[in-house]
């Protein structure tokens, strides 16, 4: 049986990395999982890549015959990446934002977050994708985790028009019929009328919403997870070949 574990060498002085590999080697552990919160780290600032630290925490684990599973770091993004894009941040349901500071919470429709996290997925492939220490990958980090799998941002609410038009031919009346938007005089004219299922009047949690709005924004919501997920797969298998991704 193979035994791994998370680490993470940014939490600790670098001259405690030997103790830790020891103790891990000692303990029968022969994977490590790490890299997946640490994109500051690894960018300190915008396009500034530093990846010696991470090199060498992996040779050093490698020494003790501990391989690598190396963890995009996308769950994360820098504060400096909030501030260039101060709407990268998801939205709930009733409107409010999901302020920097926590993990999965930049929308994943963010044309410049998408950019950056591609980028960063890319030169950290670059970096260590073929190093004889690195065994497998992870891509990104608990997809959707604490409530983040939906956003209802602006961003969302063009993309989601988008997946509708496909889903449906790009006819609205196919849509209607689906939906059944009679009801409540809800009947669209076009696509660029639909929104995201928001919080309506009296009503929390799209519990006063079209359940068949918000069946499709579920499915698109996951559309945008897997999608997400396989730009990070295509960099990887192109610039770390043979590695597992999981």
């Amino acid at each position: 049986m193979i035994l791994g574990v998370a680490y993470y060498p940014e939490h600790w002085p670098e001259e405690r990395w030997e103790t830790d590999a020891r103790l891990m080697r000692e303990a029968g552990i022969t994977r490590v999982r790490i890299g997946e919160f640490a994109w500051h780290r690894m960018e300190p600032k915008d396009g500034a890549f530093q990846f010696d630290w991470l090199k060498r925490a992996v040779e050093l684990l490698g020494r003790h015959g501990i391989k690598t599973i190396l963890g995009t770091p996308t769950p994360t993004y820098p504060a400096w990446l909030h501030m260039k894009h101060p709407d990268i941040h998801q939205v709930n349901s009733n409107g409010t934002i999901r302020e920097f500071g926590m993990r999965q919470d930049a929308c994943k429709n963010h044309p410049g977050y998408r950019d950056y996290a591609r980028r960063i997925v890319t030169r950290l492939a670059d970096a260590l994708g073929k190093h004889p220490d690195v065994v497998a990958w992870q891509t990104d980090n608990e997809f959707g985790c604490h409530g983040t799998a939906r956003c209802w941002c602006s961003y969302c609410r063009k993309a989601f028009q988008e997946w509708l038009r496909k889903r449906f031919s790009n006819d609205i009346r196919a849509l209607n019929t689906a939906w059944g938007t009679f009801f409540w005089s809800q009947d669209y004219n076009s696509f660029d009328e639909i929104g995201v299922p928001r919080d309506t009047a009296g009503c929390a949690g799209n519990d006063g919403q079209n359940p068949a709005l918000v069946l499709d924004f579920y499915r698109f919501s996951s559309d945008v997870q897997v999608e997400f997920q396989r730009e990070q797969i295509k960099i990887l298998r192109a610039k770390s070949p043979g590695r597992t991704i999981t």
